[in-house]
């Protein structure tokens, strides 16, 4: 056999083996299962039916346990080989955790040509009917003692369809602190990036709902032009919003960061840092200052976003702005009686650069209190698709937001940096879950009266 004869065998045996695969990944159908909970839940897979396919080529459990907020694929199935026309094949997945179950449900009927298929889903507390459309699907449910919902739907592929699922206890609104002498801060890094993130509109508009019970809110990358509307509803709430620092030339971007209180605010300053490095230099990235009355007691905030990227210049950057962020503060002049609490998206990634974080803190002179909730991340790409898409932080799982406090006024006698995972299953984020790329942090702070 002559030697391009055996190169054009060879071509076409791959470009055949090629197709075969892309006939078969087109005639399976696949079961993702979305853990909008903070425990591990377990997954079981049970086939039965008039016939059953064969387990390992014909269909397959992909997985035996979700983590938390996690999103895995479970099953995949056939359906063309294998299938005879007139039977039914029934595929029953059950997730479990903290007491309670929910079991997914597809049916698969054979036809000359292959398949028709139906889905549904069943608890203790609700049964679903069988459905064959890719309309979004919800039924309310108590999942681990705690209110939630389960939805799904089918989804188009260019083949078989895929069935995503999603077990979503609800947010739940913080507690109000009633008392001057407790003070709940987040800070939340929102993602409304032009150009660069997705669905802000439709993330935006999720917001104001789970945004419930603190004293004030910091945010961050409050670009879009959709943040108008955003805040005029959070005004419900939050009814004392500070302005957005600009900067004195022009730039794509302003600073993205602005203070909403639950209390009036009485005094506000900020900084616009004046040094910058990369892609930072398109947004004037700054610090924004708030003096906040809570029943007669003040509270000193600042929001900031600092320097982004882990480059020697960007890490060097940050300090300098933390020091920038500091010097603000003592600008004021605030009483050594008075609580001072600085947070944002600090950039500074804790699990990969702990000098940089021990550093964040003398240059802040400040302390950061303990973290609980997810304390994995508050931005992790395994979990979080937003943070995993294209321009962001790739698949680096990172801590970069907190709320610090002062070394040298008002201590608490209890504090925590407590992340919190907010997620929607509304229609216009369905499958995509997340609010943002970070995840927020609610710094509570109780002090002595």
């Amino acid at each position: 056999m002559s030697t391009q004869l055996n190169k054009n065998l060879m071509k076409n045996i791959g470009w055949l083996s090629l197709l075969l695969c892309s006939q078969q990944a087109i005639a399976d159908s696949y079961i993702y299962v979305t853990n909008t909970t903070p425990e591990t839940v377990s997954v079981n897979v049970n086939h039965h039916g008039t016939r059953t396919l064969t387990q390992g080529s014909q269909w397959a459990q992909e997985a035996t346990q979700i983590a938390p907020y996690e999103t895995k694929r479970v099953l995949r199935f056939n359906r063309y080989t294998g299938v005879k026309s007139g039977q039914t094949y029934n595929f029953d997945t059950v997730i479990t955790g903290g007491g309670s179950s929910v079991t997914l449900k597809q049916s698969m009927t054979g036809t000359w040509s292959g398949s028709d298929i139906k889905h549904s889903a069943s608890s203790s507390d609700f049964s679903a009917p069988w459905f064959n459309d890719r309309n979004i699907q919800r039924f309310k449910t108590n999942y681990a003692g705690k209110a939630a919902q389960t939805a799904f739907k089918a989804e188009y592929t260019g083949g078989y369809d895929d069935f995503h699922y999603t077990i979503h206890q609800n947010t739940v609104p913080e507690p109000v602190a009633s008392t001057a002498d407790e003070f709940k801060v987040l800070t939340y890094n929102i993602y409304a990036l032009p150009l660069v993130a997705s669905k802000i509109d439709s993330r935006l508009e999720q917001l104001p709902q789970n945004l419930k019970g603190y004293d004030a809110i910091l945010f961050q990358e409050t670009f879009a032009s959709g943040r108008t509307a955003m805040l005029a509803k959070l005004a419900q709430e939050y009814p004392y919003q500070t302005y957005i620092p600009i900067g004195s030339g022009f730039n794509i971007y302003d600073s993205g960061i602005l203070v909403a209180s639950r209390h009036p605010i009485v005094k506000t300053d900020h900084f616009i840092y004046p040094s910058c490095t990369g892609i930072d230099c398109f947004a004037d990235k700054g610090v924004i200052y708030a003096e906040i009355l809570k029943n007669g007691k003040a509270y000193h905030v600042t929001s900031t976003h600092t320097a982004s990227f882990d480059t020697d210049a960007a890490r060097d950057m940050r300090q300098q702005q933390f020091k920038q962020i500091r010097a603000l503060v003592d600008k004021q002049n605030i009483p050594s009686f008075d609580a001072v609490l600085m947070g944002g998206d600090f950039n500074v990634n804790k699990l990969l650069w702990p000098q940089d974080y021990a550093q964040m803190q003398i240059n802040l002179n400040g302390t950061v209190p303990v973290s609980t909730g997810y304390t994995e991340s508050t931005f992790d790409p395994r979990v979080n698709k937003l943070a995993g898409a294209g321009l962001t932080g790739g698949s680096t799982v990172e801590y970069l937001d907190y709320v610090v406090s002062s070394n040298n006024h008002r201590q608490p006698m209890q504090a925590r940096n407590d992340v919190r995972i907010l997620r929607s299953s509304a229609d216009p984020v369905f499958m995509t879950w997340d609010l943002s790329d970070h995840f927020p942090v609610m710094g509570q702070f109780q002090y002595n009266p």
